[in-house]
């Protein structure tokens, strides 16, 4: 009877071919262990520092008359925008605009129509670029912790030169309809504002839409990438939480815009704002096919008719 294959080789050479895989093993274990946390840091580094998209079209390529501005945000970092005055030659009423993450004050397809709509009817429009983005300075996205203080700086500006005497309200779109909320809660004086597909709080929302973002599998990669960011910002994502600021505007008119088919911030980050906020009874405007900061695209008309008619409302006359 034939003796089995595996007794004929000998004991050493198993032990050595054990220790042979357990040695190719650790060295497969120590190279993820080190380029995991070294993709996400790149993927968190990338994500905090977009490139910056170049202003491609001005207020006077479709009629509308403006003028530079600059100004800084509380750490002195420089921000570059456009003032435009209302058709009448008025500015007390003023709109301050808020972009989106890795836009520009006109990357949002509504921003500069609407902003002839509303200086049409009577309204100044201040337009700006978030630090770390079109021509401001800075080289830092926070996603609202930093952009708030940029907000605030952008309507402390308005307010030094005079405008807005007469009612001062905010139209932000994604990350800046997030920081609008944020940065309202600390500035009184705004009366009404509008945002357009906002996220309601800065962490849950990383955690559950990180993919979307990263390009990178929810696992493992969503964990390392929230634990590098407070690293890298200085600052945990919990903090920015337009949802602990709604505590704060429960008597300001808001207007939600948000699209039922928005695939990168689901309606239901309005909802959870409006149902925060709703001793005050705030507005939901949705159009079910619309994508991100998509309502305007499908239709155009309403979407300014809505937006002029809501700061007419509640901006005084």
């Amino acid at each position: 009877m034939s003796m089995p294959l595996l007794s004929t080789i000998p004991p050493a050479y198993r032990v050595r071919r054990k220790r042979n895989w357990l040695r190719v093993s650790l060295t497969i274990v120590l190279i993820l262990f080190l380029l995991l946390p070294l993709l996400s840091g790149y993927v968190t580094w990338s994500l905090t520092h977009p490139d910056r998209r170049p202003i491609e079209v001005t207020p006077q390529d479709i009629g509308v008359t403006y003028g530079d501005i600059e100004f800084t945000s509380a750490d002195g970092t420089p921000l570059k925008g456009w003032f435009l005055p209302a058709a009448n030659g008025q500015t007390d009423r003023l709109i301050v605009f808020a972009h989106g993450y890795s836009g520009n004050r006109v990357a949002d397809k509504p921003s500069l129509p609407t902003a002839k709509a509303l200086t049409e009817n009577g309204f100044s429009v201040l337009m700006f670029d978030f630090r770390n983005h079109g021509l401001s300075g800075g080289d830092l996205t926070t996603v609202g912790l930093n952009e708030k203080e940029d907000l605030i700086a952008a309507v402390h500006y308005a307010q030094e030169q005079g405008y807005g005497t007469n009612g001062i309200g905010l139209l932000g779109f994604s990350m800046g309809a997030s920081t609008a909320l944020l940065a309202a809660a600390d500035l009184p004086d705004v009366k009404a504002l509008i945002a357009d597909s906002p996220f309601s709080d800065l962490r849950p929302y990383l955690k559950e839409n990180m993919p979307h973002w990263s390009h990178l599998p929810d696992f493992p990669f969503t964990s390392l990438i929230l634990w590098e960011l407070p690293w890298l910002i200085g600052h945990d994502p919990s903090e920015v939480s337009p949802l602990k600021a709604a505590q704060l505007l429960t008597t300001r008119p808001i207007l939600f815009i948000h699209g039922g088919k928005d695939d990168a911030i689901d309606r239901a980050h309005s909802d959870k704002l409006i149902t925060a906020l709703a001793p005050n009874q705030p507005e939901l405007w949705s159009v079910e096919p619309a994508k991100h900061v998509g309502t305007w695209e499908l239709d155009p008309v309403t979407y300014m008719d809505r937006v002029v008619s809501f700061f007419q409302q509640h901006l005084g006359d």
